[in-house]
């Protein structure tokens, strides 16, 4: 509180003035002082910053669902040749390796909110000892606008493995589906394209697995 030193001598009028002129003015003076500091000044600006960056990242994200940037996806995918059937001696699990054909235009996804998609190919059967199956045989992970359109026959990253040996006679659907990787945002995952087949009742092996070249993840499958 402010110190008020009363002076008997002055008339009324001018000691309500001084009384008034004296009030508050320490403490406006500690105050003032305070609110000068680095600490103040830094907190001020960093509460700025955070709140400037938070708004904007809400309507970078807002943007994104604007018409004129809604995606449509197109993709085809189906089995193209089954190699082999075998049994993993390690694992004791039922094991089948198979090439695909996959054509995708993914370009609509990318925008100025876009990070990256991670497009994934899942094998799915049922009637088994296991109510559900669900097996991811094959990954990639797009960048780039120019990657999003791929056309082609691919071999699969990882073998369809079924853990009780039930995989022979299976009908077996490929699912093709990605999750989008936004820069700010919640990520969202679509299915764009199914395809079916099945699988032999017998084990065998072909032969024509391609090797896999050095420095490459995903081998293609000669023509």
């Amino acid at each position: 509180l402010a110190q008020v030193v009363f002076r008997p001598e002055l008339p009324v009028g001018q000691l309500g003035a001084h009384l008034f002129a004296g009030i508050g003015q320490p403490s406006c003076q500690g105050l003032f002082g305070s609110m000068d500091s680095y600490s103040a000044r830094g907190n001020t600006i960093f509460c700025t910053f955070v709140t400037v960056l938070g708004t904007m990242s809400a309507l970078n994200h807002a943007t994104s669902y604007l018409p004129n940037f809604q995606a449509t996806p197109t993709a085809r995918v189906g089995l193209n040749k089954v190699h082999d059937l075998t049994v993993n001696t390690y694992l004791n699990m039922d094991q089948c390796t198979l090439s695909f054909d996959l054509s995708h235009d993914l370009s609509t996804e990318f925008h100025w909110n876009t990070n990256q998609l991670f497009v994934y190919l899942v094998a799915s059967y049922n009637e088994t000892s296991n109510k559900r199956n669900e097996v991811t045989i094959w990954d990639n992970i797009i960048t780039k606008k120019a990657e999003a359109k791929f056309s082609g026959k691919l071999l699969v990253e990882y073998p369809l493995r079924d853990q009780h040996r039930e995989l022979r006679g299976k009908d077996v659907r490929l699912h093709l589906k990605y999750r989008t990787m936004p820069i700010i945002g919640r990520m969202y995952e679509k299915e764009v394209a199914v395809g079916d087949f099945k699988v032999g009742k017998e084990y065998f092996r072909d032969g024509t697995i391609p090797q896999q070249p050095q420095g490459k993840r995903r081998p293609m499958v000669p023509q």
